[in-house]
């Protein structure tokens, strides 16, 4: 290997712990059998180029932690590095034709793409990223994962289209052969564009984070013997031990593209300009405040670098989360609209002063303290929504069409939403964690419950 070097970048330690890693599966439907269909040796050779063009952090032999106040990292690259891991497999038991049957059950996918987690730790020495890709009877499934570190689910959209855009000259034997362009997915772009912006002189988020310490010390203090623990935890007994708390399960939460055009007909007649997904999150902000018996609930919304021209070149998805909260009655009896409204305000009412101050805020020692115990807390009432229904992972086509499922396979904690899109044609999955209870309450919301379908997806 070459000499190494080195080069600053950005892991928020409050990203990681809320999602410490980036995946995403795509499934390529080939029900004629057409030969060469996607074939592993240019996948893999321009995955790599791609890569070394525009992500080349993701190849960093390892990376040490330089400031934790700013989430600072070095990251050591060689010239030449190793490859990351990158694995063939077959798997002629699975189909996409039986996926698309059960609408992409977890049961139905390729255990070694839907099986344990892979972790990208880069502080411990996991890979950056890895990339598995499974050969089936009818079809081909990619994994590809990166840390949490070296990009965001919206970095990942972006470079797995550049990466189909440079395979699909060599699978089509194009004329002009395509080479990778330099994306903006890394932070160590979009940090000397945060430093620079000034802080705002009584920045609203000091309350936000003294009012996130206080419902955490009020729900980890709570008597366990109060109905608080149906909200997000569920109990396991048997006559020789004591309760013992059982992780909520990850639901997937389908809308179609005809649910979501009736959700827009809501919106237009009753919240015009609030956006659909805002509505969505209200309602679901609802069902969660609803049966909580805690005096208050929060909410907290992904905010945007692309919404502000300061950001324009970054393509990154979400940046840090804006907090807010109200008093749980309130929420509960708020007509969904005036909910949506809200959210609405605050999601686009900030500047980027305040959003450079939550983001340095965001990084902070003090704060990650505070919200691991909050993200640790099952029985905290709240919902984390992270809006990626709009990401352009169905633009991804290595030649033989764009795919027929893409799934996002997020370890969320409780509480979290993350939205993505569902089909090629439109709809919204929303993957979250909450109790059965939060469940029923979704399926019955007078808004959803005509429009949307539950599975249980871990």
């Amino acid at each position: 290997m070459d000499p190494v070097h080195s080069t600053r970048t950005v892991l928020c330690p409050a990203d990681n712990a809320v999602m410490p890693r980036c995946a995403v599966h795509f499934y390529f439907h080939n029900p004629d059998q057409q030969a060469g269909f996607m074939e592993f040796d240019i996948l893999r050779n321009t995955f790599i180029q791609t890569l070394r063009t525009s992500l080349p952090l993701a190849l960093a032999t390892r990376m040490q932690m330089t400031a934790f106040t700013y989430g600072g990292l070095t990251a050591y690259i060689v010239d030449d590095p190793p490859l990351p891991p990158i694995s063939k497999h077959t798997d002629d038991t699975r189909t996409v034709r039986r996926m698309i049957d059960a609408d992409f059950a977890p049961s139905t996918q390729p255990p070694v793409i839907f099986g344990i987690p892979i972790q990208c730790n880069p502080l411990v020495g996991d890979p950056l990223v890895t990339l598995d890709v499974v050969y089936m009877a009818d079809g081909v499934g990619i994994g590809l994962t990166f840390s949490h570190a070296v990009t965001d689910m919206g970095g990942v959209a972006r470079f797995c289209v550049e990466w189909s855009r440079v395979a699909r000259s060599h699978y089509t034997k194009s004329a002009t052969e395509h080479k990778p362009c330099v994306l903006n997915n890394d932070r160590s772009w979009f940090w000397p564009c945060i430093c620079a912006e000034p802080s705002p002189p009584t920045p609203p988020f000091v309350t936000h984070l003294e009012a996130l310490a206080t419902a955490t010390d009020t729900c980890t203090h709570a008597d366990s013997s109060n109905h608080s623990n149906e909200l997000f935890e569920s109990a396991e007994t048997d006559s020789s031990a004591e309760p013992q708390a059982a992780r909520s399960p990850i639901y997937r939460m389908s809308i179609s593209a005809h649910g979501v055009a009736h959700i827009g007909s809501v919106r237009d007649a009753v919240c015009p300009g609030v956006s659909i997904p805002n509505l969505i999150s209200a309602a679901l902000w609802q069902c969660i405040s609803v049966s909580s018996p805690h005096p208050t609930t929060y909410f907290a919304a992904s905010l945007t670098a692309r919404t502000h021209p300061t950001y324009a070149d970054y393509w990154g998805n979400t940046s840090t989360m804006k907090y807010m909260h109200h008093a749980t009655h309130q929420v509960s009896r708020m007509p969904c609209a005036e909910l949506a409204r809200v959210i609405q305000q605050n999601v686009v009412s900030f500047t980027p002063a305040e959003f450079a101050y939550i983001i340095n805020q965001y990084t902070s020692e003090s704060y990650l303290q505070k919200l691991q115990r909050f993200v640790e807390n099952d029985k905290a009432p709240r919902v984390m929504v992270s809006n990626m229904s709009r990401l352009p992972f169905y633009e991804t086509d290595f030649g033989f069409g764009r795919p027929a499922k893409v799934c996002c396979p997020l370890d969320v904690p409780h509480g979290m939403a993350a939205f993505f899109p569902r089909s090629r044609s439109g709809g919204i999955d929303i993957y979250l964690r909450v109790s059965d209870l939060v469940v029923q309450n979704v399926v019955n919301h007078e808004l959803l419950k005509d429009h949307i379908t539950v599975i249980v997806y871990e």
